[in-house]
């Protein structure tokens, strides 16, 4: 028998194993701390993630019309089906019936159901039948959605008005971005509690309707806006410009009935759209005005009393140069290749566009009353229509204008930049009776109230104020004597018949490398009808195009 040998006690083996048992029982107490205090709120949205299951409810977009209530810009709705391959129980039966109601391929089906992400779209754009089948088969992880297309009932008409609509459904110009809030209305959200297998829970269900977004009534006339952009277009294709614009204004309003620009885009097929074509020349095209600022200044010069429309000025012949001290400056006007003008009454310099009769009732003025006037007609600050893009056009600051360059220049249309919305509003004020408008594009805006079941108006877009240019009396023998224009002067070609109009024309040189070019031109012309005393003009027309290459300018 083998003897027992005592073993003599060992207390630093009870120590070590009472260290390593703290220190496990530490470690344990720190994740579990980490776990339920630090990553609370990660694991508490990870937990509820993958029981719960949230699905955006898309609203339908606002409608857009015209001012007698055609739809312009619409929304249509359609069906869409999802797939969440992690909830799904039965890809096999999902697979062949799908392929059935929906006519998919089985093989683009599979790849679906074995992806790994949920939300998947398999099918979009689907009729009400479709839809009704595919919810019929009562299969788990496949839901149908409502969703919306935007579309265009009129076509490509008014694009840079409308604007378009992204693929993320956002507005991206026109109206469909200045009014993106408004139309685009407000998401709902579906949520649905499912249990491990995915299968929803009835009673933990949450719904909230989306809100449709809000219709937008414009001024814009449909039948105005064709003819317009049907004459634009043909002026491009005679022309071959670089660029042009048209507008029509309701003077007595300032309603904008039609406004075009040439490049144009289609709303409808975006992958065709260049970045020139996005700009809307008739807020953004900023150009040197010519003789269509004659007629303001010349207004200008009668109302402060400086002349009177049947005043005689000498006209020079077509060359004169005006010296004060030591500065000398020529003017020339285009009647000098045949011989020139010689006495001219203020009323006929408009008519003829005499650039020396101008530059004459410009010094009269001075740089300070003159620079009073152009800021009052609207030049160098934004109109404030409600599209995007607008310019202020381009003005030497005050303290730079003087008698050499500024009060010979501006009354002839150069040195100063405007842009057509604001030379149409100017002359609009003249058809007024002297009353400056603001533009007006929107009329009206309203959206379907749940709560009444009616429709509620909402706030249109704070105008400027208006503001009277021309005493009226002034502004009346303004227009008679632009309607001499159409009778005997420059725009005898676009007198109307059956209407007394009023018009003026406007043929500048462009800058080219810093010098005015003999070969490039911007032609614009603005024209109202009708111009009668005691008669309400109801339509006021201008045009610019920018570098005409060929068929005259």
């Amino acid at each position: 028998m083998t003897p027992v040998i005592p073993v003599e006690a060992q207390p630093w083996r009870v120590g070590f194993a009472c260290v390593v048992f703290a220190a496990l029982f530490a470690l344990v107490a720190h994740r579990l701390h980490h776990l339920q205090v630090v990553e609370y709120e990660a694991l508490s949205d990870r937990g509820r993630n993958q029981r719960v299951h949230t699905v955006t409810l898309h609203a339908p977009r606002g409608n857009v019309y015209d001012g007698a209530g055609v739809p312009l810009a619409v929304c249509v709705g359609s069906w869409s089906v999802y797939a969440d391959p992690g909830y799904m129980d039965d890809r096999m039966r999902a697979t062949v019936e799908l392929g059935r109601v929906l006519g998919i391929e089985r093989d683009t089906l599979r790849e679906h159901f074995a992806a790994r992400s949920n939300g998947r779209r398999i099918a979009r754009h689907i009729d009400d039948r479709r839809a009704d089948a595919v919810r019929a088969l009562k299969l788990t992880g496949i839901a149908v959605r409502r969703e919306y297309t935007r579309l265009y009932p009129e076509g490509n008409l008014a694009p840079h008005v409308l604007g378009f609509v992204l693929a993320d459904g956002k507005g991206g110009a026109g109206i469909e971005q200045q009014f993106e809030r408004v139309l685009a209305g407000v998401s709902g959200r579906e949520t649905l509690a499912v249990d491990a297998l995915g299968v929803p829970s009835l009673v933990d269900s949450d719904s909230v309707p989306a809100r449709p977004g809000a219709h937008v009534q414009l001024t814009i006339d449909t039948t105005i806006q064709g003819l317009l952009e049907r004459a634009l277009a043909d002026a491009v294709v005679k022309h071959r410009p670089l660029n042009a614009a048209g507008i029509v204004i309701r003077p007595s309003t300032g309603e904008i009935l039609a406004m075009a620009s040439w490049p144009d885009f289609d709303a409808r097929d975006l992958s065709r759209l260049e970045p020139a074509a996005m700009r809307n020349n008739a807020l953004s095209f900023v150009y040197e005005p010519g003789s269509t600022m004659k007629p303001l200044v010349a207004g200008a010069a009668v109302a402060e009393r400086l002349t009177n429309w049947n005043e005689t000025i000498h006209c020079e012949n077509g060359r004169w140069t005006w010296r004060s001290g030591k500065y000398a400056r020529t003017v020339t006007d285009h009647s000098v290749k045949h011989g020139g003008h010689q006495g001219l009454s203020v009323t006929k310099i408009i008519a003829l566009s005499d650039n020396i009769g101008m530059a004459k009732l410009g010094l009269r003025m001075g740089p300070d009353r003159l620079h009073h006037w152009i800021t009052s007609f609207g030049f160098g600050s934004r109109p404030g229509l409600c599209l995007p893009g607008e310019d202020a056009g381009l003005m030497q600051p005050k303290e730079r204008w003087n008698m050499r360059d500024s009060c010979i220049s501006v009354p002839m249309g150069h040195e100063i930049a405007v842009t057509p919305i604001q030379m149409a509003l100017a002359h609009a004020a003249i058809a007024n009776g002297g009353m400056w408008l603001p533009p007006r594009l929107v009329k009206r805006v309203w959206q379907y109230d749940p709560q009444s079941g009616g429709e509620r108006d909402l706030d249109t877009p704070r105008l400027p104020e208006a503001r009277r240019m021309f005493e009226p009396g002034d502004a009346a023998r303004i227009q008679e004597a632009m309607t001499h224009t159409m009778t005997e002067g420059t725009g005898k070609n676009a007198d109307l018949d059956g209407y007394t109009a009023a018009g003026k024309t406007g043929t500048t040189e462009k800058l080219v490398g810093g010098r005015y070019s003999k070969s490039n031109h911007i032609g614009s012309f603005v024209c109202w009808a009708p111009a009668e005393p005691g008669a309400d003009p109801e339509l006021l027309a201008l045009v610019t195009v920018d570098d005409p290459r060929q068929n005259g300018h």
